[in-house]
């Protein structure tokens, strides 16, 4: 399947800003309230190409929207709230505030994560391969801090991916917020044994977090 170049971060969609991207969805600037983004669908012709199961993923949700990602993302963040208090979700989580419908479609609204001056926060990713602003052992210490809250609340995060992960300012160095958080109820596993049982999902916590520490170091070497 040949797909279009689809639209980046900076560029306009559909009259809005957009400030990310992924394989199957868009995220811009509310129009309405700049504090919120809303990420949209994509159209087929501009997802990235991907691999067989995802392709079966993407037959089901055009057939029962229900399975597509906003839904995930809604589903894992009413299980969630269903069981931490809104203080504790937001020190690393991005609040989701439900499925609105638009004139370009259903979009899931979100809070939008920033600096105290309002603008953008940046992406864990950004600050290894863009904009350079912290040493590794900062980044690291944040990603320590991460994990013990995941495993403390027993949260199966399991996509401990870079561009997902904001980084904020705080008292004791930096700290991550995670604006994606589907992972949670949506995994590539076919039989999701991780997600079942407490001992397996802390062990992939961690995996997944000394990965991203890996990384981390790799990119800005001491």
């Amino acid at each position: 399947m040949s797909t279009q170049s689809g639209p980046r971060p900076g560029d306009a969609w559909q009259h809005m800003t957009v400030i990310g991207r992924g394989a199957n969805r868009v995220c811009v600037i509310d129009r309405r309230d700049t504090r919120q983004c809303l990420k949209f669908m994509l159209p087929a012709g501009q997802r990235s190409r991907v691999g067989l199961r995802q392709r079966l993923q993407r037959w089901r949700a055009a057939r029962k929207p229900q399975h597509d990602e906003n839904h995930a993302e809604l589903r894992a963040w009413l299980q969630l709230s269903a069981r931490l208090p809104a203080s504790e979700l937001q020190a690393h989580m991005a609040t989701v505030l439900g499925i609105l419908p638009t004139a370009y479609g259903p979009a899931l609204c979100c809070e939008r994560i920033t600096l105290a001056d309002g603008t953008p926060a940046p992406s864990l990713y950004a600050l290894l391969f863009e904009q350079p602003q912290y040493p590794a052992q900062v980044l690291c210490a944040a990603v320590d801090a991460f994990e013990d809250w995941l495993l403390r609340h027993r949260i199966a995060l399991f996509d401990l991916n870079a561009g997902n992960l904001l980084v904020l300012p705080s008292d004791a160095g930096v700290r991550l917020v995670c604006v994606d958080a589907k992972s949670i109820v949506a995994g590539k596993e076919l039989v999701p044994l991780a997600r079942w049982f407490n001992t397996l999902a802390r062990r992939k916590i961690r995996r997944r977090a000394q990965r991203l520490r890996e990384r981390i170091r790799a990119a800005l070497p001491a």
